[in-house]
């Protein structure tokens, strides 16, 4: 079998071929730092156009495989473990979860899509939601960077309220004061237990929310 080996480096808009393994070509600290996944030969690339070579159509002597590492942003024990446990997933929870918003109420293509995100730490939050935005077009879907807002009094009901009813509440507030149109849809990502890394979502539009996970 074949192999060949990407890394991605954090910040750095280009892709080597190295071997992750630590050795000549890859110290330990960076070996250390990669997280890496074994896709198809086509699936590799997919994702890298140009760099990784398409499978023949009549096949190959060999079959080869991509070893697709990704360095971390933040080297392991500086992140809280369950906030490492979300960013870690973060890609394929929210293209599953934008997945479902589209599958739930494909009657909503056409709508311009806003996004927020609540978690305990902004940092965090801010992440999910750029991850989620970048699905969405990836879909695409007209996505908007307006976060809609409530009034100070909208808020201290809601934050009296059970999470499972305040997002209900909160969509139906947001249509009511026109923060959210009738030409647009939310989704909203949560957590509902900070010792969860398992996100949650749920839909607005027309006043009308839907919980999708």
């Amino acid at each position: 079998m074949g192999w060949y080996f990407l890394i991605a480096l954090a910040l750095v808009p280009f892709v080597f071929r190295a071997d992750p393994v630590p050795g000549f070509r890859t110290d330990k600290d960076l070996s250390r730092n990669l997280d890496c996944e074994r896709i198809s030969g086509l699936e590799g690339a997919q994702r890298y156009p140009g760099i990784i070579p398409p499978p023949k159509p009549r096949g190959e002597f060999l079959e080869r495989d991509v070893v697709d590492c990704k360095e971390r942003l933040m080297r392991p024990g500086l992140r809280d473990d369950a906030d490492e446990a979300i960013l870690t997933t973060l890609q394929d929870q929210v293209a599953e979860l934008t997945a479902a918003a589209r599958s739930t109420r494909p009657d909503l293509d056409e709508r311009t899509w806003l996004v927020e995100a609540h978690h305990t730490n902004a940092d965090v939050s801010a992440k999910i939601a750029f991850a989620a935005k970048g699905a969405l077009v990836q879909q695409g879907l007209a996505v908007s960077d307006r976060t809609p807002v409530l009034a100070v009094g909208d808020v201290d009901v809601l934050t009296r309220l059970a999470p499972l009813d305040a997002y209900g509440a909160a969509c139906q507030r947001y249509v009511a004061t026109g923060s959210i149109g009738h030409d647009d849809a939310l989704l909203a990502i949560m957590i509902l237990d900070p010792r969860e890394t398992i996100l949650h979502a749920g839909l607005c539009a027309d006043g009308g929310w839907q919980w999708l996970r």
